[in-house]
């Protein structure tokens, strides 16, 4: 048999070459830990399969599920006290300008009719790591300009959601430990600050509860007014737009498939979509524990508030009177918009998928209802004082 020539040799090794590549290439498509080992910006993340023993999780900055060298490339300082309920947004790398809009709108704390060491609320963004080191640099930039980043060490990807929403948790539990409340939105919401500054001025800062129910007792006997009981009962809280009986797509075709081997049921449990969620403190601490220690999967809103919820009974409080869907050719935000002195308007938390003009307006008419309520309790309350002034006298 005649020995093989130098070419053929150089076919065999270039041949092998581009299968390894290929083989390569697809786990890393398909396995998100394999991704997240591809960039090493600050700190290298090792994927490692041995099982925690930690007490405290969240106090071990580095695990977060099932990366053990898990670090934060970019953070933020500690809440104040001051901080009642967190907001954090998960964003992606490039949403540059959805985060401006957010600064502009619903998180412009230049305009908030308090000084801002009053504001009993913060907003960070939760991002993870780019595609390439440029862009990390903008981030880095863009951080340094408004100091509200927080970027842990994985990939940035739709695969790596999972990962994003449990650092939101560990974030919360780790620097916030004295907020009551965790709001998790996305970017392309607009969260209803000067209502949420209402409520938590009516709840947690001044302890007034609602109004009673047609008992004229305190007891709560209606879900249906949830968003003033949240603040107050602080507990066993997880809030949100339920979505029930979502069926499993199994086909690639679809960004949010997910395979037998992963999850083996045609319909997942009831949820929460991750655009607008409300946490209770204790509901993190027992979501974030519970995610620590299960087997990953991607999809986070059905992992955390759908598989974990239901293995610890956690019960979803529905949110859909308090969600407002901006969908075209729908004249719902625009009705909300109307300034023509409506007496009882509509009290919404999350708005979902608004305009940049919409969300303007929106920023504006809810940041005018604030400065009047806010004059008007100033009202009240010189008012009680004078009046008890006048009985002394």
């Amino acid at each position: 048999m005649p020995a093989p020539s130098v070419a053929s040799l150089f076919v065999g090794i270039l041949v092998g070459l581009i299968i390894g590549y290929v083989v390569w290439e697809c786990a890393y498509a398909f396995i998100p830990s394999l991704r997240n080992s591809k960039y090493h910006i600050t700190e290298s993340v090792r994927v490692s399969i041995q099982p925690t023993t930690e007490v405290d999780d969240f106090r071990d900055d580095s695990q977060l599920i099932d990366l053990y060298n898990f670090t934060y490339i970019m953070n933020q300082p500690s809440c104040t006290p001051n901080i009642h309920a967190l907001v954090l947004v998960p964003s992606a790398p490039e949403n540059r300008d959805k985060r401006k809009l957010i600064r502009q709108t619903w998180a412009n704390f230049v305009e908030l009719p308090l000084h801002k060491s009053n504001i009993p609320f913060r907003v960070v963004f939760m991002l993870g790591i780019p595609d390439t080191e440029t862009s990390q640099a903008e981030l880095e930039r863009e951080n340094f300009e408004y100091d509200d980043m927080v970027q842990g060490s994985f990939v940035d990807s739709y695969e790596n959601m999972t990962y994003k929403h449990v650092m939101a948790m560990k974030w919360f539990l780790t620097f916030c430990g004295n907020s009551k409340i965790l709001i998790k939105v996305d970017d392309d919401v607009f969260l209803n600050t000067p209502q949420l500054m209402i409520y938590l001025h009516n709840t947690m800062l001044h302890n007034q509860l609602p109004q009673t129910d047609n008992h004229g007792d305190d007891r709560v006997t209606n879900i249906s007014k949830p968003l003033k009981l949240l603040f107050r009962q602080q507990r066993d809280l997880l809030f949100c737009n339920r979505k029930i009986g979502v069926r499993v797509h199994r086909s690639y075709r679809f960004r949010w498939h997910a395979s037998y081997r992963s999850y083996p049921n045609k319909t997942y449990p009831p949820y929460c979509p991750g655009y607008g969620i409300v946490y209770s403190a204790d509901v993190v601490r027992r979501l974030y524990d519970a995610a620590q220690r299960a087997k990953f999967f991607w999809i986070d809103d059905v992992h955390i508030t759908g598989l974990l919820a239901k293995q610890l009974n956690i019960r979803i409080v529905p949110a859909q009177a308090y969600t407002v869907f901006c969908a075209r050719n729908q004249p719902t935000c625009d009705v909300l918009q109307d300034k023509s002195g409506d007496s009882d308007p509509h009290e919404y938390l999350f708005s979902y998928s608004p305009t940049y003009d919409q969300m303007h307006n929106m920023w504006q008419l809810h940041l005018g209802r604030l400065r009047d309520y806010i004059f008007m309790d100033v009202e009240k309350r010189v008012s009680h004082v004078d009046s008890f002034e006048t009985e002394l006298w």
